[in-house]
């Protein structure tokens, strides 16, 4: 675990042991929210017939982490009254958290969404959707661990290119659910397929959201600006 770094370089000493424990916790949680995203593009492949199940039940640990990150964020701010870039990081934290567990929910849903139609989202050009939701899924993984390297290095320019979905996989991601709805709906057939594909693509572009909000966080964290809105 890298040291808690002030964007000027000053090492946080007042209570860096705490600042460093709420660090390792918010990067826990983010690899539990990890697990749960790769689980479902097991699901996805088919290969795996419990791994919607897995990742249904993964969200318990990502609730009981966010609970526990919250009650130690509240007594870190009633003990240490922290000012200045130690507050910016607590208040960075206690965001991410909230948009981690979001994004593990999101998960969830499109979990549930498989449980009960795997085989029945239907083609697009020729090709189950379901292949091509696991590439979205591949992308996904991608920025979400750009957006963590980000948090945890203090990379604010990094930060400001994902805030901004200027980073290659985002545009690709939001290019490919654009064709991939426009194709089946287009291919016509069961409109249950369409309808099961819409709440898949809708739970991925909220994910997508909130892996963009832990940039702007980390915006606030390196500079002390909020760009949450309005783009960075």
């Amino acid at each position: 675990m890298k040291a808690v770094i002030e964007p000027g370089g000053h090492i946080l000493k007042r209570f860096d042991a705490d600042m460093r424990k709420l660090q390792k916790r918010v990067l826990k949680m983010a690899r539990l929210v990890r697990e749960q995203i790769c689980g479902l593009q097991g699901a996805f492949s088919g290969k795996d017939e419990d791994a919607t199940e897995q990742v249904v039940e993964g969200d318990r640990s990502v609730d009981l982490l966010e609970v526990k990150v919250d009650k130690f964020i509240i007594r870190l701010l009633a003990r240490r009254s922290p000012v200045g870039g130690d507050l910016r990081f607590i208040v960075t934290a206690s965001r991410i958290v909230t948009d981690l567990e979001r994004l593990g929910d999101e998960a969830v849903q499109m979990a549930r969404v498989l449980e009960r139609e795997y085989g029945n989202l239907g083609e697009c050009n020729g090709r189950a959707v379901e292949d091509e939701v696991r590439e979205l899924l591949t992308l996904l993984i991608e920025l979400f661990d750009q957006a963590m390297l980000a948090f945890r290095d203090y990379d604010y320019q990094a930060a400001k290119e994902l805030a901004e979905g200027k980073t290659g996989p985002d545009g690709e991601m939001q290019k490919r659910m654009q064709r991939l709805s426009a194709c089946t709906l287009a291919e016509g057939g069961d409109v249950s397929h369409a309808v099961n594909l819409v709440l898949i693509l809708r739970s991925m572009e909220r994910g997508l959201r909130y892996v963009q909000n832990i940039g702007e966080h980390v915006i606030y964290l390196a500079t002390g600006k909020d760009v949450r809105h309005k783009g960075a």
